[in-house]
């Protein structure tokens, strides 16, 4: 199966946020087809930190929009944001 992957930046809403919870939300709403490989912390401004998240998907998938949709169903997200995505 070829596959991608994907940068997404991920801003939660509040400043004190368990990172490793939130991308494990993150991960619930995917399908099986998709793979979070690993996650970055960043400092975005004024303690607010986000999750530049690496997600192995479906190269028929093409873009970003549907991870970018199925994350937006987790509560507490502030924005998110692609930031690269390539073949694997």
């Amino acid at each position: 199966m070829k596959e991608f992957i994907a940068l997404i930046d991920v801003v939660p809403e509040e400043t004190d946020v368990d990172f490793e919870e939130f991308v494990g939300n993150l991960a619930k709403v995917l399908p099986d087809t998709c793979a979070i490989e690993r996650y970055d912390i960043m400092p975005v401004a004024f303690g607010l930190k986000k999750a530049r998240v690496r997600v192995r998907y479906p190269e028929e998938w093409g873009g970003t929009d549907r991870l970018e949709e199925l994350f937006g169903k987790v509560e507490g997200i502030q924005g998110i944001e692609a930031i690269a995505f390539s073949k694997a």
